[in-house]
């Protein structure tokens, strides 16, 4: 399974027609801007902005920033990724450019892995090249690699893939703890990045059973060794999963409206033809899919999908029998989709995401390289090989190219939810984004928040719903939604979408001139979720000021000075603004401009446009102090 030695010269050329390749593929999207979670995960994250925070952030899951952090946010425990965003803090600061380009120098590195990866097992090197460059490009890596979020895909691809060649090294030379060191930390780093990535174990043991291995049916007797050598990788696995346990607080918390388990292995044929759809026929590409969980087992709902997904694996499987190196690949393909099936973890409208394609992708390079190489190899001489090779370039071309045009979708939210309503107009998520993309460039999207509404009447959409219908000066309507919000029971609900519920009653109240009744329900809003106790008595101070209760909204607004300062939603710092404000109308000039300064201060690297609208209003205030 070893190649002969391939001069350094050639293995450069390979390398970087692979990274120019990419880099030309991805270079479009360099330009573009925070997208979706971006704007939230990194751009108004405090945890990964400031040093103080940072050991804080290692140790909290990735949207602990929602919260004051004393309260588990996500499922998502990624220290991996969570080093990543603050070294490109501390590189880039909050521009976009930097950590596109970071991801994408991530992405290269995992590809020219992938290259080695197929020379360690024994593929030539421009074919290795070839099915390296469409693991690079392939069109189904674009949510991966153009959006600064997928980062732990990328992050999990590389390390992964070190891993791999780590244990293949360690499995073929005697003297090996330093490989040994490596596979082991880098199969660390890699489930550090994506938690889902411990599945891959398996391939651990299959790189020991399989090396040097001429015949499957010794196979047998190399099973007990090959675990033993794995117990250091299950340990590592091991100890990963009970430290995250103890950070999150738990396994797992609930997703609402998540689909059931009996759906789930309904779906999972359904699914599996998807992800091969998608990896062989990348025609129709987005961020969200209409695949939908199947309740009750029919024709061509359950039976044909499952039927097709059987002979498609038992095919596979019969090919992989015959090649180690087949059968590894196989693994890689479809361990790392594992996790993907089981739907009772997703949202009920975002069961499939292409960014769980990213290692597959690979698998099935190593796999269809391995068969090409061990069955037709004596045929791909002369004419026949120079034909197969301009074929598999054109296939990589034609990847390459699509790839170039999607990437364009991820450049800005409002293109991307554009897009994203075509490919799914039945998704609810899809029309809520649209919406609050629109909303964020000054658009009206009462329409697009009508249209997630009548999908699916979830707290999300009626919150950006009563935002619009307040827009137009309909606070009544809006007050009718942002009512339904907050009558839904805590257990039910995320803490900061109630907490928008509660900020959209408030000001829709307030627009409709009912300031006790602004006031009444935003004091119990701060008694039923007091981890927003600054942001919410910021709020509370504002109607106490529009009432001439000007004493009584500066006690409120100093009582919460220093929670104000712990709390990481962006609202709480609008507490030091107010004290500033109204310090300057008492004439108490010093303590204001202490407060504005701790304002413009708190958020200099928040790139919200309503932020920087209190920015300029900071600014204008503290020069007329000075």
């Amino acid at each position: 399974m070893t190649n002969e030695r391939i001069p350094a010269q050639h293995q450069f050329i390979a390398i970087a027609v692979i990274a120019l390749v990419t880099i030309g593929v991805y270079y479009g999207s360099l330009s573009g801007d925070f997208v979706y979670d971006d704007n939230r995960q990194i751009a108004q994250n405090p945890l990964i902005q400031a040093r103080s925070l940072y050991g804080t952030a290692v140790v909290s899951d990735v949207w602990a920033f929602k919260s004051s952090g004393e309260i588990t946010a996500s499922n998502y425990w990624r220290p991996t990724f969570t080093l990543w965003s603050i070294a490109n803090n501390e590189l880039f600061g909050i521009e976009p450019f930097g950590w596109r380009a970071s991801n994408l120098a991530v992405h290269i590195a995992a590809a020219i892995a992938a290259l080695y990866l197929l020379l360690l097992l024994g593929i030539p090197l421009m074919p290795a090249a070839v099915f390296a460059t469409v693991f690079a490009v392939h069109p189904a890596q674009v949510e991966s690699v153009a959006w600064i979020s997928g980062a732990p895909s990328t992050l999990a691809g590389l390390f992964l893939t070190l891993s791999l060649i780590f244990a293949i090294r360690l499995a073929r030379e005697s003297r090996g703890r330093y490989y040994l060191a490596g596979a082991v930390g880098t199969f660390l780093f890699a489930v550090g990045a994506r938690e889902s990535v411990v599945v891959c174990l398996p391939l651990f043991w299959l790189i020991y059973a399989t090396n040097g291995l001429t015949e499957f049916s010794e196979l047998k007797t190399r099973t007990k060794a090959a675990f033993y050598r794995i117990g250091l990788f299950t340990a590592a696995a091991v100890a990963f999963l009970v430290v995250r346990s103890l950070i999150l607080g738990g396994v797992a918390l609930p997703v609402e409206n998540a689909p059931s388990l009996a759906e789930a292995i309904l779906t999972a044929p359904a699914i599996f033809l998807f992800y091969l759809k998608q990896i062989f026929y990348p025609v129709v590409i987005g961020p969200n899919y209409g695949l939908r969980a199947v309740s009750e087992i029919g024709l061509m709902s359950v039976a044909f999908p499952a039927l097709l997904s059987a002979a498609i694996l038992a095919f596979a499987v019969r090919f992989a029998r015959s090649s180690p190196r087949a059968l590894f690949g196989l693994g890689l393909f479809i361990l790392p989709l594992l996790p993907a099936f089981y739907i009772p973890a997703f949202r009920p409208e975002e069961l499939v995401h292409d960014r769980y394609l990213f290692v597959s992708i690979l698998g099935l390079c190593v796999f269809f390289a391995s068969i090409i190489y061990d069955r037709f190899a004596t045929a791909l001489t002369g004419i026949n090989f120079k034909a197969a090779f301009t074929i598999a370039c054109f296939v990589a071309f034609i990847l390459a190219f699509r790839s170039l045009i999607y990437t364009d979708v991820w450049r800005a939210d409002e293109a991307l939810w554009r897009h994203a309503v075509t490919v799914d107009a039945n998704s609810a998520t899809n029309w809520r984004q649209l919406g609050a993309a629109l909303e964020a460039n000054g658009k009206d999207a009462l329409s697009e928040f009508e249209r997630a509404v009548a999908i699916r009447p979830e707290p999300l959409a009626l919150n950006g719903r009563a935002r619009a219908r307040i827009a137009r000066n309909d606070p009544q309507n809006a007050i009718a939604d942002a009512e339904r919000v907050i009558a839904t029971p805590n257990a039910n609900i995320n803490a900061y979408t109630l907490f928008q519920g509660y900020e959209a009653l408030s000001m829709a109240l307030q627009n409709a001139n009912r300031l006790p009744e602004a006031r009444q329900r935003l004091t119990e809003a701060r008694e039923r979720l007091p981890i927003y106790r600054a942001a919410l008595t910021e709020k509370i101070a504002v109607v106490l000021y529009q009432q001439g209760q000007k004493a009584e909204a500066l006690r409120e607004l100093e009582s919460v000075r220093e929670v104000a300062a712990a709390e990481m939603i962006p609202g709480s710092k609008l507490v030091f603004l107010r004290l500033g404000m109204l310090y300057a109308e008492l004439g108490r000039r010093d303590e204001a401009r202490r407060d504005v300064q701790r304002f413009l201060q708190a958020t200099g690297k928040d790139r919200s446009p309503i932020t920087r609208g209190y920015r300029a209003e900071a600014e204008k205030l503290l020069r007329s102090l000075n």
